[in-house]
């Protein structure tokens, strides 16, 4: 009793029996101290008891509860044992303040040897899979014999093999698993039961949930057809289908297999509003303040078209855009989009006012690759240009002209995210003949490729990488690319620490661009909080007057740090770049913020 009362006020260590419960603690610190193979950041998630956000200093301290702090702990210790670590011993002190009510809890970790996976066993029962085929499916068993025993790779082997028969017909395919684990030696013998059962066919889809949405608009968004071998790909496809409609708050597919081998499914939905209206307001150091509104109709005239229109404005680009989607045409498997934009552009070496139309094939083999096919017809005011840049690129200031040609392009998305992507890999790449045999006033082509990687690393690091080349060249009677047109480099989604458009050959101080370009960036990225993260990065890039001059032995660098916070529109991006050569009067160090990833 005399302990309760006296150590709250010298600053002493207690367990929890010891806390005086007529006081209305609070938490002023989580600590960690013994831990390696858990993160700090994975601990904290499986807590309830957290700490206030190391940044969030205006927060009042959370209460501490010592009901829920008591029952983490077990949460921690199951933490471990889900990780392979079966003799993890987990304490606490209670780090008690001389003053006020705000407590420190210190978690004292003693990880021990890990649990290892002695061996696997895998047994097929059912239709048996041509040799190579079950080679093949025993060799990418995610877990194997010398790994450390954890419940994620343990789930995972089941997983695997129920989807790897899934994929080939077996639609009713179960998988028992069993782990023995001996914790005395440290070992655990995995095994794996397979029974494939009979292969299926797909069957019959009944649609059930629509009202004002034709159920024709469902069904041609199924990726299968009647009697075609089960694959469980090919429902997931037709889930993602319907889901970038925008016309169903709610979806739901179940299958229905029947006894003589046939899956059919049953679509339930429920409809959304086929109208939005989107309103967003934004910051980048480069254009300032921006603003977006937007209106689209997911159904417009039923059919599942698409009609939109778009207005943004900022300090260098005002737009207003209205676009339409016809799906499905002129093939079952392609759509149509046409583009009509009103747009300017307030460069610091140019002011274009620019009329586009721009018509566009896509198509969509995967769900993770694209091909489109355009057409495009641009009518361009150019002005506000420098006279000196007139002189130093001659033809490339024209002040009006008529662009038109044609462009193709592909993109492949491995990422597990599109607005914050943690792993996978994206590759794109265009190539625009612009031309008079299309009936315009300039001849050139222009092409850019561009690849990025992130990739999961140790100890929480992630790393992104980017590479973007891009080539223009003149043809014909046309002596230079027009300004508008020229590759430009530096900035916050280019090389930072530079300003924009502050890489490559400038005239007068006035950026001119150049034919060619590379661009390349690394980053490493580690969480802090569950939302935020800090960053370090290096980017290079240079532009080049000729074309197909790809200048990697000139390149200008960017290095510096910055931190990440993840927001619903993708990550709010803080960055302080040096320039490793500035061009002559620019600052030696750059500010620069924005939201969304800078690749």
């Amino acid at each position: 009793m005399v302990a309760a009362v006296l150590l709250p006020h010298t600053g002493h260590s207690v367990q929890l029996d010891a806390l005086d419960p007529a006081r209305d603690w609070e938490l002023k610190a989580l600590r960690f101290k013994g831990r390696h193979a858990i993160s700090a950041a994975d601990l904290r998630r499986a807590m309830v008891t957290k700490p206030r956000t190391s940044f969030a200093v205006w927060r009042a301290y959370p209460a501490f509860d010592p009901i829920a702090f008591r029952t983490d702990m077990e949460r921690l210790r199951q933490l471990y044992r889900n990780h392979g670590y079966y003799h993890a011993e987990i304490t606490y002190d209670l780090e008690l303040p001389a003053k006020g009510n705000a407590l420190t809890a210190v978690v004292y970790i003693e990880e021990g040897p890990p649990v290892v996976v002695d061996s696997v066993e895998v047994t097929l029962a059912g239709e048996p899979l041509p040799p190579a085929e079950e080679r093949r499916l025993r060799e990418h068993v995610p877990i194997a014999r010398g790994a450390v025993f954890t419940d994620q790779l343990y789930t995972r082997g089941e997983t695997y093999l129920r989807s790897y028969y899934r994929e080939h017909a077996y639609a009713r395919v179960a998988v028992t698993r069993q782990a023995r684990v001996d914790v005395d030696r440290n070992v655990a013998d995995v095994s794996y039961h397979v029974d494939s059962g009979l292969p299926y066919v797909f069957g019959t889809v009944r649609i059930t949930g629509t009202q004002d949405v034709q159920p024709e608009i469902v069904r041609r968004e199924v990726a299968f057809r009647e009697g075609q071998p089960f694959r469980e790909s090919l429902v997931e496809r037709t889930r993602t289908n319907l889901l970038e409609l925008n016309l169903f708050r709610t979806l739901r597919i179940d299958e229905e297999p029947t006894e003589d081998q046939v899956v059919d499914l049953h679509i339930e939905v429920t409809e959304a509003p086929p109208r939005d209206i989107r309103l967003g307001v934004g910051y980048d150091t480069e254009e300032g303040p921006r603003g977006l509104a937007g209106w689209r109709h997911y159904n417009f005239e039923g059919g599942a078209r698409q009609l939109g229109f778009t207005a943004r404005i900022s300090q260098i680009r005002r737009s207003l855009a209205a676009d339409f989607l016809q799906p499905h045409f002129p093939t079952p498997e392609s759509r149509v989009r046409l583009l009509v934009a009103q747009q300017q552009e307030d460069e610091d070496t140019y002011f274009l006012n620019q009329s586009r139309g721009n018509p566009r094939l896509e198509w969509r083999p995967t769900t993770q690759v694209s091909a489109f096919a355009f057409y495009r017809f641009d009518y361009d005011q150019l002005s506000q240009v420098p006279l000196a840049v007139k002189r130093a690129l001659p033809g490339a200031a024209p002040s009006t002209a008529f662009l038109s040609g044609f462009g193709i392009g592909v993109d492949w998305n491995t990422t597990d995210d599109l607005l914050d992507p943690s792993r996978g890999f994206i590759l794109s790449g265009t190539m625009e003949p612009v031309g008079t045999i299309f009936g315009g006033d300039i001849n050139f082509v222009r092409m850019v490729g561009q690849g990025q990687v992130f990739q999961p690393l140790w100890l929480g690091l992630m790393l992104a990488a980017r590479l973007r080349l891009g080539a223009a060249d003149p043809l014909g009677s046309t002596q230079e690319i027009p300004l508008y047109e020229r590759f430009y480099a530096g900035g916050v989604n280019s090389v930072r620490g530079y300003a924009r458009r502050r890489v490559g050959p400038l005239v007068d101080d006035d950026p001119i661009g150049g034919r060619t370009l590379v661009e390349t960036s690394f980053e490493l990225r580690h969480p802090i909080t569950e939302k935020l993260s800090g960053a370090v990065f290096v980017d290079g890039g240079q532009v080049s007057l000729d074309t197909f001059d790809f200048p990697f032995d000139d390149l200008q660098y960017g290095v510096g740090f910055g931190a990440l916070y993840k927001t619903p529109v993708g990550p709010f991006r803080v960055y302080l770049g040096f320039p490793t050569a500035p061009p002559p009067g620019d600052a030696h160090w750059q500010l620069q913020l924005s939201v969304g990833q800078v690749f």
